[in-house]
């Protein structure tokens, strides 16, 4: 392969020493970052065989970033018709809080999340392939190289396929829940059998988490605790030590989560997972913000890996960050915390949007702006997210010997003059739509703000197709209300 300079740009690795590179450059060979550094320096040290057939990206004006590494998500776009994020009227007033919101219905979630787990097998394997590269594509656009699957509605190999074929990373899981903590009842009810779910899992770990040097890995995960009996998540834990993986799961997010464990598992969420052997450096706690002072000591004593949600926080009406301080004490106390998108019917605040949250919040609660530094807010939506996936020797930094995922964003109108830090006119006013170019192990897969090998028109309309196909057939949903939203879509774009 020949290589390929992306000079002149303001450059950010990213790396370990928060290094700001105002006329920065970016030499890539056989997909793999060769050097990084100023552009006189790094054009200065080319061999002759290097400069044979180079190609040149010229980046003046923009930002070079590392792509982002969006840890906690789920592919959830087939469910935009029943949980009616499509089926909502235009005006806003008679909104009511959803379950997430006032502490958590916990009880209706868990009974959500188990009721999925069924629908989820009802999508076919066309529908779900076509419905994941929509549902990701979004996720590329807005500058995501790689994704971190927390269980998602739909099929693992759909997702793997997808991130092939839109060339993106993808840690894929599955969806799997054994037990409910339902309405009117008092103790948690088991719906599955336990040895299924988790041969669901290692069939996951067995087909996507060999290929090390690829664009798919595996982990297992748990949706949520309230979803998981005792023998579940001992399994859960001894397929991260059988096969060397981390874990995710959703713990200590809702105000009502700690009561309802409590009475229907008879202990705590963080405890819980410390009990069942799963709290280690390879843990994910997502949007954990209700813990004690001795769950909080657990987690930093076991080093876990904290992430949260914080642009969704507010659209769902959950308290993870204002009402405990938890994350941001975390990060005080030494612990990685990064960032993520979470996901819904509908497209949530991305990368950007949760840096941008995360660099005023975290400054705004402790009245001092230096708490969380723009290249902070940048570290903590790619290098620290990229450990928390072990997956840092390969993504997460601009730095030699590494994987070329690279963003490339404009910085030259109004919101940048004058102002010789651009990151921070980017956290101030700019957002994922600012994406231009996006390269993964040194491959351009979108340029321009377009994919360069889809039809995006195509991917809406095969997404749309299947959407209405899986909501009509499996869901319920009117046909005659699908077809009218999807036409009405179609027109307004038109």
């Amino acid at each position: 392969m020949t290589a390929l300079l992306i000079r002149h740009g303001y450059l950010y690795p990213a790396d370990d020493r928060a290094q700001v590179i105002p006329d920065g450059a970016v030499l890539i060979e056989d997909g793999r970052i060769s050097a990084a550094g100023p552009t006189a320096e790094i054009e200065a040290g080319l061999t002759s065989r290097q400069r044979n057939g180079l190609r040149t990206i010229e980046a003046s004006g923009k930002l070079v970033l590392p792509g982002f590494v969006n840890p906690h998500w789920h592919e959830m776009f087939a469910t935009r018709f029943p949980f009616k994020g499509a089926l909502r009227p235009p005006a806003d007033r008679g909104d009511k809080p959803a379950f997430m919101a006032l502490g958590g219905d916990i009880q209706g979630i868990s009974t959500a999340f188990d009721a999925f787990r069924e629908q989820i097998d009802l999508l076919t394997p066309d529908e779900a392939l076509a419905i994941a590269r929509y549902s990701m594509w979004t996720q590329l656009r807005s500058g995501v190289t790689t994704l971190g699957d927390v269980g998602s509605f739909n099929h693992p190999r759909a997702m793997a396929r997808a991130a092939h074929d839109l060339g993106m990373r993808c840690v894929v899981s599955a969806w799997v829940c054994d037990a409910v903590c339902a309405h009117g009842e008092t103790r948690f009810r088991r719906t599955r059998d336990t040895d299924t779910e988790l041969l669901r899992v290692e069939s996951v770990l067995q087909e996507f988490g060999g290929d090390r040097d690829g664009l798919v890995r595996a982990r297992p995960t748990a949706v949520y605790g309230t979803n998981m009996t005792d023998e579940l998540g001992a399994g859960l834990a001894e397929l991260c030590n059988q096969y060397g993986v981390p874990f995710a799961t959703h713990v200590g997010a809702l105000r009502n989560e700690v009561e309802v464990m409590r009475a229907y598992y008879g202990t705590t969420p963080v405890r819980r997972f410390a009990e069942l052997g799963l709290l280690s450096e390879r843990f994910m706690a997502i949007h954990c913000a209700f813990a004690d002072d001795e769950e909080r000591k657990l987690l930093i004593g076991a080093n876990t890996h904290i992430n949260h949600s914080p642009a969704k926080y507010g659209p769902a009406g959950e308290s993870s960050l204002t009402e405990t301080r938890a994350m941001p004490e975390f990060r005080r106390a030494g612990v990685d915390v990064s960032l993520s998108t979470d996901g819904g019917p509908m497209p949530v605040g991305g990368m950007a949007e949760a840096m941008r949250i995360v660099w005023q919040l975290y400054n705004e609660m402790y009245a001092d702006p230096t708490e969380v530094l723009p290249t902070d807010a940048l570290a903590m939506a790619t290098r620290l997210p990229a450990r928390g996936l072990d997956w840092a020797d390969e993504i997460g930094s601009i730095e030699p010997g590494k994987q070329a995922d690279l963003l490339l964003i404009p910085a030259t109108d109004w919101r940048y003059l004058l102002n010789p830090r651009p990151l921070e006119g980017f956290l101030a006013l700019g957002g994922s739509m600012d994406v231009d170019t996006v390269l993964v192990a040194g491959r351009v897969v979108l340029e321009g703000g377009r994919s360069t090998g889809l039809d995006e028109d195509r991917l809406e309309a095969d997404y749309l197709e299947a959407l209405g196909a899986f909501s009509v057939r499996c869901l319920g949903v009117d046909p005659d209300l699908v077809a009218a939203r999807i036409r009405r879509s179609a027109n307004s774009e038109g």
